[in-house]
């Protein structure tokens, strides 16, 4: 880890051990123009000092270090100027040490260029963060680093353009909570964040941009608890490939399905999907955090049994979404049923009535249906509901009248993708089949 000194803007390389018991601040702020680099640093450290170097990125740096040094912290973490991303190695593992950096600083120094406080607006209303251009809030609230940079520090301070102080993520919390969708508890401490099942913490996401495609997955990695190897240049593939880990380490959590996308055709402007795909069609796993977008209420159950394994194969998810064909019309003529059937009606009859049901088993099989998942919303009543799917068969083996499951081959789509269902009904596991994926490979 490299930090400044906050009082001689010099650069100092060590463990993080030794900077976490010395206390350091950190950082929270949007990349404006030309930041100063790691490498303009190293030639401008007495500029900054002197105050000779005059730029709104100079003065940044030089307010970060005063913020911090006024406290009694005399180390500095700013991400523009204390990684070297010339070196791959160094920033692949600063990309996956982040969010443990954040959430170990004495405090983190979040500014605001485009704010401008107003002493008579209180920190209850959301107008404190009001832009100077417009009454939308800072733009610092809508970019895909600076979610984690709010969620992962214990103690952080806001500060408008000019350094006066706002107040505390503590003290507005409930300010934060309307703007970004998170829990006022998650954002005080009361409630540790991890406790919110994948779907809610993708809507965190879901109205944020990056400037780079593939950042919209590395900067979730740290509120995930999981670690990617960073491939600029992959463009939707990163966000496919946090989802596959995902699926390895939260086994119980199915509110990964959860998404819907917000227009029918959504995955036509995402993917260039080869094959029978319709508008509203996709597979278990979504394109983008943008389909969670209202997915801010689900919840799962701590705790919870019942795993369902989910793993991905080159078609797509392997998934538990074969099911029970058989209705209570459909076994009269199977077993002891059908025996009587022979005996009173005769073979003739009886050969048309095994055919019949064979016929109504099988057109059974093909029909679209609801697959319940293992995540839940709230009715009006505050009764908890799973939250449902739909899929579609596109390949199923053909079924012998005495076959009360769907056939092993049987190879789905995910329909009505603008849409989620809700079920009273208990989560069942009869065997598995493939949902298609469609793979949205290195395209941007």
């Amino acid at each position: 880890m490299r930090l400044l000194d906050t009082t001689s803007f010099e650069l100092c390389s060590g463990e993080q051990d030794r900077f976490r018991q010395e206390g350091y601040a950190i950082l929270s702020h949007r990349w404006v123009g030309s930041e100063i680099t790691f490498d303009q640093l190293k030639k401008d450290v007495t500029g900054l000092k002197t105050g000779t170097l005059n730029s709104s990125q100079a003065d940044k740096v030089r307010g970060a270090c005063e913020t911090a040094r006024n406290q009694g912290i005399s180390w500095m973490w700013i991400d523009t100027c204390c990684i070297d991303k010339s070196s791959a190695t160094e920033e692949s593992e600063s990309i996956n040490s982040m969010f443990k950096w954040y959430r170990d600083a004495r405090l983190c120094i979040t500014y605001l260029a485009d704010v401008k406080r107003d002493a008579e607006v209180p920190i209850t209303s959301t107008k404190i963060f009001k832009r100077i251009s417009n009454d939308e809030p800072s733009d610092w609230f809508f970019r895909g680093w600076t979610l984690q940079e709010l969620l992962a520090p214990q103690y952080m301070q806001f500060f408008d353009k000019d350094w006066t102080y706002m107040g505390t993520k503590q003290e507005m919390a409930d300010t934060l909570a309307r703007i970004t969708g998170i829990k006022a508890q998650y954002l005080t401490g009361a409630e540790h964040f991890s406790e919110a099942c994948i779907a809610a913490k993708m809507s965190w996401m879901a109205h944020r941009t990056t400037t780079r495609e593939e950042d919209m997955a590395y900067s979730m990695i740290g509120i995930f608890g999981v670690s990617m190897t960073p491939q600029y240049g992959e463009g939707r593939r990163a966000f496919m490939r946090l989802q596959e880990q995902l699926l390895t380490t939260y086994l119980f959590d199915e509110s990964i399905f959860a998404w819907k996308m917000p227009e029918p055709n959504s995955g036509a402007k995402h993917s260039n999907r080869q094959g029978d795909w319709a508008p509203g069609e996709w597979g278990l796993l979504a394109s983008c955090p943008e389909w969670f977008g209202g997915c801010g209420n689900i919840e799962t159950i701590a705790g919870q049994t019942g795993f369902r394994a989910f793993v991905m194969t080159p078609e797509g998810l392997r998934a538990p979404i074969r099911r029970h064909l058989y209705s209570g019309k459909l076994r009269a003529l199977n077993g002891g049923f059908g025996f009587l059937w022979i005996t009173f009606v005769g073979s003739i009859p009886a050969l048309v009535g095994f055919q019949y049901v064979k016929y109504l088993i099988n057109k059974k099989a093909k029909e679209d249906f609801s697959f319940v998942l293992n995540c839940y919303r709230r009715d009006t009543s505050g009764q908890k509901a799973n939250v449902a799917i739909y899929l579609r068969p596109t390949t199923v083996d053909k079924v012998g009248y005495r076959k009360k499951d769907a056939p092993p081959h049987m190879i789905c789509k995910r329909i009505r993708c603008d849409e989620l269902d809700t079920k009273l009904k208990p989560i069942t596991n009869f065997g598995e089949g493939i949902v298609l994926q469609p793979r949205p490979g290195f395209a941007s």
